[in-house]
């Protein structure tokens, strides 16, 4: 009966421990592909864009972009985003975030910020 109870006492303490390394918070690294798209020359109306993609697939939708100078979006099922300027762009850097998002299941994605420059 000793020797029963030493057994169930170190199998609930493995099964708590595993219970702890199973909820253990993973971060995922994400990525961010950014790209400025000059307004048609030979449009009078055309409007200058910034786009862009974040990743990785699980980490892609429903992200806050910030584009600052510019203003703030959400990318879309697939992690893209798109501003769309009024005007053209002026020349210089612009620092694009992306914000921390937790996916559930203790899974965060990590914010992601680059610099893009207008020239």
């Amino acid at each position: 009966m000793k020797k029963f109870s030493i057994l169930i006492a170190l199998l609930a303490s493995l099964a708590l421990g595993a219970a702890g390394v199973a909820q253990a918070d993973t971060t995922v690294g994400s990525t961010i592909k950014v790209k400025f798209k000059p307004a048609d020359p030979d449009d009078p109306y055309g409007q200058d864009k910034i786009k862009g993609k974040v990743g990785p697939d699980e980490c892609a939708k429903g992200r806050k972009v910030t584009i600052k100078k510019i203003g703030t979006e959400k990318t879309s099922s697939n992690g893209k985003f798109d501003f769309t300027l009024s005007g053209s762009a002026k020349p210089g850097d612009y620092k694009v975030k992306v914000a921390e998002k937790s996916i559930g299941g203790g899974v965060t994605c990590s914010k992601v910020k680059v610099t893009l420059t207008i020239g």
